[in-house]
């Protein structure tokens, strides 16, 4: 009989123990359920938001994104885009908030991570902090160029051009049909000093996309940086109708240097000639015009038009470097002197090297 209820008790026992891991188990299936249902309804309503949003139907977009966020959705995009329109509110501290909400809900989301990267980088004072986000979101969707693109914006920012170049590299190897790849990476390689290779990035983006004259002036300056003086002249040569008036002259300026540089003077001479009367209080062409005269041994008559710029432009470094050294063939070299230290105070001065021999020269150095 004991026995008997041993075996009774112990089949009570199963029974319950069986009935409460049910009820547990179904518990944790509603919970399941529910939390399914919430991330579809949040995905649903932050597809309805985003077009809203794209719309310009700011309100409605927001009401959309307050349902569904008062609800504790863990939805990632549903925080990503509430971050972006706390961005436009100017609400950054908001944004932050967002955004860190669909980090910690989907480490891997890309977006969550440049979106994140993004308001940092408003913020101020968290470039470090930028940057890693925008790496981190270059490394978990490296098909993206708006990623690779802000941590490289975010290397030379913080004095990384290298690495910048680099990863750029990287990329326009992942996505060689990507034309703002091509591009940035000219725009890298340029600030690097290395123009030839710029020339060759931007020639590829010009393969692209073969009407954009942002990038025909681009390639048209690593040109002349690097010393390709006949293809620059030609890049330049097609520029110049496209632009408004300011730019045209800019074109044609360069174009010129173009001319002295291959010493076809008498088209650069036609042509700064045209540019003075265009530009009748500019200095730059008659620094141009005192650039052929000078190559053609015509001192005195360079001498005057360098006087003339720099009465319409008395900190304009080129002409004060060439006044200088003008001055120092007269042997004058007290008046040379604070030419060509005027011309050193310009740091954008592109031949600082010559006019710091000069006044070396000049000071028995």
């Amino acid at each position: 009989m004991t026995s008997k209820r041993a075996i009774l008790y112990a089949a009570v026992a199963c029974l319950v123990l069986a009935i409460g891991c049910g009820r547990s188990t179904m518990a944790r299936d509603r919970d399941e359920a529910r939390q399914r249902w919430a991330v579809s309804r949040a995905e649903m309503v932050t597809k309805l938001a985003e077009g809203c949003y794209q719309r310009g139907e700011v309100g409605r977009a927001q009401q959309h994104l307050d349902e569904v966020i008062n609800s504790g959705a863990p939805y990632a995009p549903l925080y990503t885009l509430a971050a972006r329109m706390a961005v436009d509110k100017g609400n950054l501290d908001g944004a932050r908030t967002f955004a860190e909400n669909a980090k910690a809900i989907d480490p891997k989301s890309a977006e969550a991570r440049y979106v994140l990267g993004t308001v940092e980088q408003m913020l101020g004072g968290q470039a470090d902090r930028a940057l890693e986000e925008y790496s981190e979101a270059s490394r978990l969707d490296p098909a993206q160029s708006k990623y690779v693109l802000a941590e490289a914006e975010m290397r030379v920012a913080a004095g990384q051009a290298d690495q910048a170049a680099q990863s750029l590299a990287d990329a326009a190897g992942r996505m060689p049909g990507r034309t703002e790849v091509h591009a940035a990476l000219g725009d890298v390689l340029a600030r690097l000093n290395r123009h030839a290779d710029a020339a060759a990035s931007y020639r590829t983006a010009l393969r692209l996309e073969p009407d954009r004259p942002d990038i025909k002036e681009r390639l048209a300056i690593a040109l002349f940086s690097s010393g390709a003086y006949v293809e620059a002249e030609a890049a330049l040569a097609e520029l110049a109708p496209l632009g408004p008036d300011f730019a045209t002259q800019w074109v044609q300026g360069m174009r010129g240097n173009c001319l002295i540089a291959l010493r076809r003077l008498p088209e650069a001479r036609a042509l700064y000639q045209t540019l003075a009367h265009a530009q009748p209080d500019s200095a730059a062409p008659l620094v141009g015009l005192a650039k052929c005269d000078i190559l053609d041994h015509r001192l005195p008559a360079a001498k005057a038009l360098l006087e003339q710029a720099l009465a319409r432009s008395p900190r304009h470094a080129e002409a004060n470097a060439l006044l200088g050294g003008i001055l120092m063939t007269e042997d004058k070299p007290a008046e040379a002197t604070p030419h060509l230290a005027l011309a050193l105070e310009d740091p954008k001065f592109a031949d600082r090297a010559s006019a710091e021999r000069l006044l070396a020269r000049v000071q028995g150095k």
